[in-house]
């Protein structure tokens, strides 16, 4: 279905629930620009005084979404080919208990059908073939990827996995996640918004977790410092967040740093000069 078609659908689903026009042209027009595809250039730090930096971390932000789709097995293998330190995905448990990686709560935006992730089985989610990303012409049945695809993706090319809990649910469920990676023996990191998230994880693991945020504010810094091994990844691209001195004040509250997502090689070059120690980016290389 075309994309802006989908938009309109996700409109009329609006007012049919009873949200005011406003609302419903917001909404539409958000979906419309949120569904187009950015034109990535990929980039490298080869020859530049990043060049053999081994404490430069790169995390492919939803795989190498520059050079195929995003949170795929394709985009997956890509950054490990490229030489990845680490892969980022978001994930969802679907209504059969599988977790599966996917950003959107819906598959609206990149594939072909419309379904709510969590309230769909995975045998229906297989039904959606992806139609949305970079070089999606070589991939004409790609369907979507579960977790323990990706964690074995992980294992293969030794990247290290950064998983993104989404919106706040399944929390009695994370011990399958850590199950997962303890059988593959893949390193790990867990971010997300939610601080009760990252809470959980640190009640039934020892694995690194980062309260996720927008601009950094003396509040997160709070949170983050009640839990042990933590830190906060940031958005490199927010004006409040580049002159470096809430990154600075992350740093001296002993906390880890990491930030997202770096579109060019000057924010990866200006995050590493602020020391920030894990860097997400959506087209920068070794």
């Amino acid at each position: 279905m075309n994309k802006i078609v989908k938009a309109l659908a996700i409109g009329a689903a609006c007012a049919a629930a009873g949200a005011g026009a406003y609302y419903v042209t917001k909404k539409a027009i958000w979906f419309k620009n949120y569904c187009k595809l950015v034109d990535y250039k990929i980039d490298t730090v080869k020859g530049t005084e990043l060049e053999g930096k081994e404490d430069l971390r790169l995390v492919a932000h939803r795989g190498f979404r520059a050079a195929a789709p995003e949170n795929t097995l394709p985009a997956y293998e890509e950054a490990g080919k490229a030489g990845y330190w680490g892969a980022e995905c978001d994930t969802y448990r679907t209504k059969d208990g599988v977790w599966v990686v996917h950003h959107d709560p819906v598959t609206t935006r990149v594939t072909d059908k419309n379904y709510v992730v969590e309230l769909s089985t995975l045998n229906k989610l297989y039904s959606a073939t992806m139609d949305f990303g970079h070089n999606i012409d070589k991939y004409p049945y790609l369907k979507i990827c579960t977790l323990e695809e990706y964690i074995k993706k992980c294992a293969e090319y030794k990247m290290h996995a950064v998983i993104e809990l989404k919106y706040n649910r399944n929390r009695q469920y994370y011990g399958e996640i850590i199950d997962m990676l303890e059988k593959y023996d893949v390193p790990a990191s867990f971010i997300a918004f939610a601080y009760e998230d990252i809470e959980e994880i640190r009640r039934i693991s020892d694995y690194p977790v980062f309260l996720l945020v927008d601009d950094i504010k003396d509040s997160d810094i709070v949170k983050a410092k009640q839990l042990e091994n933590s830190g906060i990844s940031f958005d490199c691209n927010h004006e409040k967040n580049r002159d470096g001195v809430m990154i600075k004040k992350v740093q001296e509250a002993g906390l880890h740093t990491a930030c997202w997502s770096a579109r060019d090689l000057e924010t990866v070059k200006l995050m590493y000069s602020y020391g920030v120690e894990y860097i997400t980016t959506d087209c920068v290389t070794y």
